[in-house]
């Protein structure tokens, strides 16, 4: 077992890469407008089966798919916040769940009529591709699927810290009244952060769509993933995502090697009960973008 434990945590390492961009979009919706964000991990679904039909149906490479499956995931995110999203900022946070929830349902339930409940495969020329690095084995599509990930997660980061319109999307997040009073328009601002956020999955979707099987329930899976991340990593905090999106990784990676099944995830939600006992707020501290 111990000899297999370099191949698990780069495995965790990979996987945790993936799920930290997922996380980061959850929390900079959270930490921008203040909303939890229930159908996070439906949107990345909808941008799987979108990819799938890409590379089913019209036989592109899922990597080339990325050039038209962003700015679709972008698109419905636009939507999404125009009519749905935008008239619950600053309601109670009963109705921001019912919301969320409501279109999480929405949008697999027509998965489920388009697509059946089957799992399907998305296949991609470099499927089977891997490289050694000693005696670890990594797949092609995982490293790049990570590589992009962190590049992704590492550009947002610099995007809200250097740039003018990341300083007002910052401004926003810590005083929407504030900064509405500097002249900056908060609801152009929660707008550009819900895209951001969840319009990030129509980049994440082609990645990894040669990984993981894709079906209406793929998105829950992510989603309560997302939120132990975010957890564990401080809501709203950018960095803490980032962080706590490789430690899942490796933690769930660990527990797929000493248990099997259903149990696999033992280490996962363990932790993230530990952490909500004695660390409510994360493990890095305050909020913060």
């Amino acid at each position: 077992m111990i000899a297999l434990l370099p191949q698990v945590i780069v495995d965790g390492l990979l996987t945790g890469s993936i799920y930290a961009i997922v996380a980061i979009g959850l929390t900079m919706v959270f930490g921008v407008m203040r909303i939890v964000n229930f159908a996070h991990g439906d949107f990345l679904m909808i941008g799987l089966y979108v990819t799938y039909i890409f590379s089913a149906w019209l036989g592109i490479e899922p990597y080339i798919a990325v050039i038209a499956i962003l700015p679709l995931v972008t698109l419905l995110a636009s939507l999404s916040f125009r009519f749905l999203i935008r008239p619950i900022i600053g309601t109670s946070e009963h109705n921001q769940v019912v919301v969320t929830l409501g279109i999480s349902l929405i949008l697999q339930n027509v998965a489920l009529v388009v697509f059946s409940a089957d799992l399907r495969t998305i296949p991609s020329a470099f499927s089977s591709s891997k490289f050694y690095i000693g005696d670890v084995i990594i797949r092609s599509t995982a490293a790049v699927a990570c590589v992009v990930s962190i590049a992704v997660c590492i550009g947002l980061y610099l995007f809200l810290k250097n740039t003018a319109l990341g300083r007002s999307i910052r401004a926003t997040a810590e005083d929407a009244a504030a900064a509405q009073l500097c002249g900056i328009s908060s609801e152009r601002m929660y707008m550009l952060a819900f895209c951001l956020g969840v319009g990030s999955l129509g980049l994440v979707a082609p990645l990894i769509a040669p990984i993981y099987y894709v079906s209406p329930s793929s998105g829950v899976t992510f989603t309560l993933t997302a939120f132990i991340i975010v957890v564990l990593g401080s809501l709203g905090n950018f960095l803490g995502a980032l962080a706590g999106g490789l430690i899942i990784g490796v933690v769930e990676s660990i527990g797929s090697l000493l248990t099997s099944g259903s149990m696999s995830n033992i280490l996962t939600y363990g932790l993230f009960i530990l952490i909500l006992l004695f660390r409510p707020s994360g493990l890095f501290g305050r909020a913060r973008l």
